[in-house]
């Protein structure tokens, strides 16, 4: 019965759709996951200008933000 199943399923004319909707299902997800946050789709955006940067200290890291929003908050005072 198991065998069967493989044997159906490994044929060119069966597998090739269901890879489509199985492709096409994880492609959906992925996107969903990147842009269904603000935040997270915020942080991603930050991160398509690194290949342009000349040094390496101008790349935002979690530190540098945390200074520089302590920076602000101090400087408001």
């Amino acid at each position: 019965m198991i065998s069967e199943f493989f044997n159906w399923i490994g044929r060119p004319e069966i597998a090739k759709p269901i890879e489509l909707v199985l492709l096409f299902t994880v492609f959906v997800i992925v996107v969903l996951y990147a842009y269904a946050s603000r935040k997270r789709s915020q942080r991603l955006e930050t991160y398509k200008d690194i290949p342009f940067l000349d040094d390496h200290e101008h790349i935002p890291t979690d530190a540098n933000k945390e200074q520089v929003n302590k920076d602000e908050s101090d400087s408001r005072k």
